[in-house]
């Protein structure tokens, strides 16, 4: 987190001086020129971090991290170009799809996975990097949820005893992201840009690949913590495929810009994300590993009162 925090506020003088800023539009819930790109902070906290890891052997060295590293990199920096210069969908996609392929086949075993499940898990993987690109609309939220999923799951490890390399990935990403957010906590700073908001996706399938391979924690329980995500994106996607509506064209109508325009506030919004993990999905996601209550039914009970959340929301303009 210190680290985070010194090399943001480096960054900040940098950012006006390069001009790395985002200006309103008539989709921004922003009114004024806000300094961008602040993910570029963030993953160089993060990946001075894991190199400090691996030299002092706390996490492994293991030629998957540093595959993880290059590609967490690379992603940085396409998203810091996108923040200056908007890049087509046609390119973005293919290169998605492609560092996609790498982190799951760099973190996957083979032998253990039939050959259907491997594009499944690629498309999965990209579509997590769109995801939490398409809800960092407003001050703090993405930065938030970013650090209360590895948070959660730093609890989950310790507690029930996960490999150490997981719990250090953890607890490198939360620190990074809560770091970050004291900047970016209403009003912000300085946003994190795609360049921070791609990187929080891929750090965040990062940790579910290892839930999903590790076996010391339940992928259930990684799902629920990132399930405010997960619904909101996936349930705005479906409704506006039916509708017939551009998908790749932006727009402000996700569950949470409505709260913010109906609330007028981005403090609320963020605060009641708070108050959902922290009284609801984290005391279930600790239940996936010390209750026997049955991993369906923890999972109907995370996921059923956001979708009656959810339905109500969508009513607001």
């Amino acid at each position: 987190m210190l680290l985070c925090l010194l090399g943001t506020a480096a960054y900040l003088p940098l950012a006006r001086r390069w001009r790395l800023i985002d200006e309103p539009n008539h989709r921004s819930a922003h009114a004024v020129v806000t300094p961008s790109s602040g993910g570029l902070a963030i993953v160089a906290a993060v990946v001075l971090s894991l190199i400090a890891a691996q030299l002092s052997g706390t996490i492994a060295a293991d030629p998957a991290v540093a595959v993880m590293i290059g590609a967490l990199i690379l992603l940085c920096l396409i998203g810091a170009w996108d923040d200056r210069r908007a890049l087509p969908v046609a390119l973005r996609m293919p290169v998605f799809l492609l560092l996609s392929a790498v982190a799951v086949l760099a973190c996957s075993d083979a032998s253990a996975m039939p050959v259907w499940s491997w594009p499944l898990l690629i498309l999965a993987f990209a579509w997590l990097l769109n995801l939490t690109n398409f809800m960092d609309g407003i001050d703090g939220l993405a930065a938030l949820q970013t650090l209360l999923v590895a948070g959660g799951m730093t609890v989950l490890g310790i507690a029930g005893g996960a490999e150490e390399d997981f719990v250090t990935l953890c607890v490198i990403v939360a620190g990074a992201y809560g770091g970050f957010l004291f900047f970016n906590w209403p009003p912000a700073k300085l946003f994190m840009g795609d360049a921070g908001s791609l990187s929080a996706g891929f750090l965040m399938g990062w940790l579910g690949l290892w839930t999903w391979q590790g076996g010391d924690l339940s992928p259930v329980a990684w799902f629920l913590l990132m399930s405010p995500f997960l619904l909101d994106t996936g349930i705005t996607l479906v409704e506006r495929a039916l509708h017939g509506e551009p998908l790749t064209q932006a727009h402000s109508r996700h569950c949470y810009q409505r709260l913010a325009r109906h609330w007028g506030s981005h403090a609320r919004v963020d605060g009641a994300l708070l108050l959902l993990h922290g009284c609801w999905l984290l005391p279930l996601a600790l239940m996936t590993e010390f209750s026997s209550w049955p991993q369906w039914t923890l999972l109907v009970l995370g996921l059923f009162p956001q979708l009656f959340l959810i339905a109500k929301l969508r009513r607001l303009q």
